[in-house]
């Protein structure tokens, strides 16, 4: 039987359509794979004890058997005031800074109540609206700092002279490496970790201050073991110490990211023996956000290209 001319219409109709839609699937983009929790959740670092450049490491301080740290931040914002990023030499509580460029210095501080923290851990956020700023991303870390075995009773090592001080836990590059996309943090099922959330207290805690949880894009994660710890203002010989006990990073991000990248730096501390949380990551920075409740120690660091 011949076809007629509207059946022959109505036929290439639904060839066109099945092609739209044959499109529309095959360019969907897969889901984003959050990381499974915001706390209460194992993290083995890009780095830590690896010896060579390769991608996967180990907690420097892993009590867990696995290499990783536990990050255990059960208990509303406790843990959020301590721990700082800032931009100057003095061991204070820093500030939010959204403008940062390609290549630059930060520390991390510490005002709180333990004198010294075992280790100093870096989370690296990248998202862009330029696939490429992604896939190509790399940057380099050079961190100066003390550090110790872990010690009774959340301290640093006790005090005697600069000198002695200096030859027996300063060292002036405890991480000097490079990363790249191949070390975003991976889940279980092989994917990236792509989010807008950064591991906290909180649930759907920003990775930025005046970061907008509606809008902005998912950020793909990388955690770094720097190599040091931190040691507090409350400690009494920190104004005697190089940069007055903090870690301090310098950061090139040598990736050349197009002016659609944001890269954000957050920070947290691992302690052996704090008697809130032993053998647990439980400190971190506080970003800017209506759910952190009272409190002025915001601190954060953004590249903006």
């Amino acid at each position: 039987m011949r076809t007629t001319e509207a059946n022959q219409n109505r036929l290439r109709g639904i060839a066109v359509v099945a092609v739209l839609l044959f499109v529309a699937v095959t360019v969907m983009p897969v889901a984003a794979a959050e990381w499974p929790s915001n706390n209460n959740t194992f993290i083995i670092p890009a780095n830590g004890m690896r010896s060579n450049g390769d991608n996967g490491g180990s907690a420097n301080f892993s009590y867990n058997g696995n290499g990783s740290y536990y990050f255990m931040m059960l208990n509303g914002t406790q843990g959020m005031n301590a721990i700082h990023i800032t931009d100057s030499t003095a061991n204070t509580a820093g500030g939010i800074y959204n403008s940062a460029p390609t290549s630059g210095t930060f520390y991390v501080s510490s005002t709180g109540g333990h004198t010294g923290d075992d280790a100093v851990l870096l989370l690296v956020a990248v998202n862009s609206t330029n696939a490429a700023d992604i896939s190509n991303f790399a940057i380099t870390l050079d961190v100066s700092g003390y550090n110790w075995a872990p010690l009774a009773g959340a301290a640093a090592p006790a005090f005697t002279t600069k000198a002695a001080y200096d030859a027996a836990y300063y060292n002036i590059s405890t991480l000097s490496d490079s990363f790249d996309a191949t070390d975003f943090m991976e889940t279980s099922a092989g994917n990236d970790a792509a989010q807008r959330w950064k591991l906290a207290p909180l649930n759907n805690y920003p990775i930025f201050g005046g970061q907008d949880m509606a809008v902005d894009k998912n950020f793909k994660l990388m955690l770094v073991d720097l190599n040091a710890g931190a040691i507090s203002s409350t400690f009494g010989y920190n104004n005697q110490l190089e940069d007055q006990g903090m870690a301090k990073i310098t950061y090139d991000i040598t990736s050349n990211p197009s002016s659609a990248a944001r890269i954000a730096f957050n920070t947290y501390v691992f302690n052996r023996d704090a008697p809130q949380a032993k053998g647990t990551v439980h400190w971190l920075n506080r970003v800017n956000s209506s759910t952190d409740g009272a409190g002025t120690s915001y601190s954060g660091w953004m590249v903006t290209p």
